[in-house]
């Protein structure tokens, strides 16, 4: 009896659309979750900077930050891809952190339905329905959960969203519809500016796909995958020009930024693998085992298909080859190079969620409860131990280890309560004079004050990143101005990282508040 189907050797025909549909209800479902206390878990540092620009842009018609009240550039914020939708939310909804957070929720939703819609044309509907399954069950690690990273105002659901997409344009252009490609190139030259690391590893997908189309004498699918990336580069600064233009004439100059690659990208730190093969651990081992699994499949699929036909199959092993390279190179650059981050694996995590469900599907043969628990048996009656029976073993493994931990931070996650930055920030803006101002570096708090605030510039962020990400004593030359503030606001990215050491001991501010992460200080009068 042959215990196993392989989802990669799946012909099933899928009804477009029922796929259509069953994509929305996942769509819609993600969102209406995802609502639920959108405001209750914590600010985050990197929202405060994107949340505090489209703040900006919607009361002062200024794309940039504020500094001391006045104009400033833009800088550690989201690329105008992300932000100005997020200044479009305010611009609807009012401005809030939830309706901040909405454009990325938004994004995740669209996405999951986009990865669903994917697995259908590239494996099945059984594959299909297990891939959010993956993605939302099988993630131990927060940071790697699409749905919690949706409800955070970031950049990765955009890109993902975008980059999504593009490849669904593409599996409809190689399959014979060429002018998809358009809207393809589109869709990645979008991806690509909403969040600048995604731009090498797309290439490393597309290269990939072009040489597997090769390797199989798909001549034309070969063409569009390599007419498309080329497109696609070549139309981002025009995408850009044309997201920028409802800010066009009201920016202001940035100043460069050196070193933030060191600090995060090319780190090759042994502590900071070290830290990398721990997240990898922790949350990162289905990523891992499912890109293995589909590599192999690839390869096999890729050696059975017959040039000269199976124009349909060809096309999937093109698309498949295509998000392989994408996560796999992804994976690879956070486990041997990247500062270590969790949140930086999450993108190859997400692209990898349909060959995890994949490998589930044919270990499980379906996702079949039946089969596993005959598979975990076996061994105990027979004494021996067979390919069905470890692959039995180890889908039971994946979700013993995996889901409690997700569940864990869903129920962490949904029931937060962390608004002690609206707290502060009510307190400044109604117990401090009218012309206080006020220096803190958490941006969070940038976003919700009504008063002056003063930050150091972007290079300090820089030497800071070496002090927490590298374990470096990096001096950090910043004070706050010559004219001391009158308050002094320091959070968790401060605390940690000794930004205002100094000033506390200089003896020139008393403690007047605490709230959660929180401390603030007023300036001593003499």
């Amino acid at each position: 009896m042959n215990h196993t189907t392989s989802a990669g050797q799946t012909d099933a025909v899928v009804r477009p659309l029922s796929t259509v549909r069953a994509a929305l209800l996942i769509a819609a479902a993600t969102l209406l979750i995802g609502l639920w206390n959108l405001e209750g878990p914590e600010f985050w540092w990197d929202e405060g900077w994107t949340l505090s620009v489209a703040r900006n842009v919607v009361e002062r018609g200024h794309y940039g930050r504020l500094l001391d009240g006045q104009p400033a550039p833009g800088g550690l914020e989201a690329s105008p891809v992300v932000t100005l939708p997020v200044a479009l939310s305010f611009q609807v909804f009012g401005v809030g952190l939830w309706q901040g957070r909405l454009v990325s929720l938004a994004a995740a939703a669209a996405a999951l339905a986009l990865m669903f819609v994917l697995a259908a044309r590239l494996y099945d509907r059984r594959v299909a329905w297990g891939t959010p399954g993956a993605l939302l069950l099988l993630t131990a690690h927060p940071q790697l959960n699409a749905l919690l990273i949706g409800r955070q105002a970031l950049g990765e659901m955009p890109m993902l969203l975008f980059l999504m997409g593009g490849y669904l344009c593409l599996d409809a252009a190689v399959r014979g519809r060429a002018f998809w490609i358009a809207p393809a190139a589109l869709l990645w030259a979008l991806a690509s500016l909403a969040k600048a690391q995604t731009l090498p590893f797309w290439v490393v997908s597309m290269a990939g796909a072009t040489g597997v189309a090769l390797l199989m004498h798909r001549w034309r699918a070969a063409a569009l995958v390599a007419g498309g990336a080329l497109l696609a580069y070549l139309a981002r600064p025009w995408v850009l020009q044309i997201v920028m233009l409802p800010v066009a004439g009201r920016t202001l100059p940035g100043t460069p930024v050196s070193g933030i690659y060191d600090v995060t990208a090319f780190v090759p730190n042994l502590s900071n693998r070290l830290f990398a093969l721990q997240m990898i651990l922790i949350g990162g081992i289905p990523t891992l085992i499912g890109l293995g699994y589909a590599a192999w499949r690839l390869l096999k699929d890729a050696r059975a298909t017959n040039p000269a036909s199976d124009d349909d199959r060809g096309a999937r092993i093109v698309l498949r080859a295509a998000l392989l390279a994408l996560a796999g190179s992804w994976f690879a650059w956070f486990a041997l190079l990247s500062v270590g981050v969790p949140r930086y694996l999450f993108p190859a995590t997400f692209v990898a969620g349909m060959f995890t469900a994949a490998l589930v599907h044919d270990l499980t043969n379906g996702f079949r409860p039946a089969f596993v628990v005959e598979g975990l048996v076996a061994p105990l009656r027979t004494r021996r131990l067979t390919q069905w029976s470890a692959g039995a073993w180890l889908a039971m493994l994946l979700a013993a280890t995996t889901a409690p931990l997700t569940m864990l931070s869903y129920w962490q996650h949904f029931t937060a309560d962390e608004r002690a930055a609206v707290r502060v920030a009510a307190f400044l803006n109604t117990q401090t004079p009218p012309d206080a101002l006020i220096e803190t570096y958490e941006s969070e708090l940038h976003f919700l004050l009504d008063r002056r605030y003063h930050y150091p510039p972007d290079q300090t962020h820089v030497e800071l990143n070496r002090r927490s990400l590298l374990g470096q004593d990096t001096p950090v030359a910043y004070e706050p101005p010559a004219v001391y503030p009158s308050y002094l606001v320091v959070g968790r990215f401060a605390a940690g990282n000794r930004l205002y050491d100094t000033a506390l001991a200089s003896g020139a501010f008393r403690e007047v508040m605490q709230d959660g992460r929180y401390t603030v200080y007023e300036r001593v009068r003499k």
